[in-house]
């Protein structure tokens, strides 16, 4: 009769786990992060929602922000200032260029070609440089914005 007791008596389980109730998570959600809409960002929040086939509208956003790739776009203003000023450069050379001719018809038209053509030397010499450093300026805006683009993802 002692041992009839003893199996129909309920027992605890080892480690505290409870028998009532629903099955408690392995990994449970602790942490909230709280979103405000406009009536117009609800609706289209909404009709994504629906689209998705979630069951809820915090299992769609934990998807949407966890596992779709986002832009994050930090404003450089170094960076920023050099591209303004770099975006200038071109209307710089065209204006050289305008003051060139000028200066070539002007020469042309008061000296003799041998002198014109001596006079215009060292203007010459000017420009070749110029190209040449347009063209590492190139060279290193291509290198700055590869750098760029590879350590921002983009």
């Amino acid at each position: 009769m002692t041992d009839l007791k003893q199996e129909t008596m309920p027992q605890t389980p080892p480690s505290g786990k409870r028998k009532a109730g629903r099955p408690r998570k392995a990994d449970k959600k602790t942490h909230r992060v709280a979103v405000r809409f406009t009536e117009e960002e609800n609706i289209r929040f909404l009709t994504l929602f629906e689209r998705s086939g979630k069951k809820s509208r915090s299992e769609f956003l934990a998807d949407k922000v966890l596992n779709t790739p986002m832009k994050i776009i930090q404003y450089n203003k170094t960076l920023h200032d050099c591209i303004v000023k770099l975006s200038s450069f071109p209307a710089q050379v065209k204006a050289i260029g305008n003051n060139y001719n000028q200066v070539m018809a002007y020469l042309f038209q008061h000296f003799e070609r041998k002198k014109a053509l001596r006079l215009l030397y060292p203007l010459e010499q000017a420009t070749i440089e110029l190209v040449k450093l347009n063209h590492e300026l190139k060279q290193q805006i291509r290198q700055l914005l590869q750098y760029d683009c590879e350590d921002y993802g983009r």
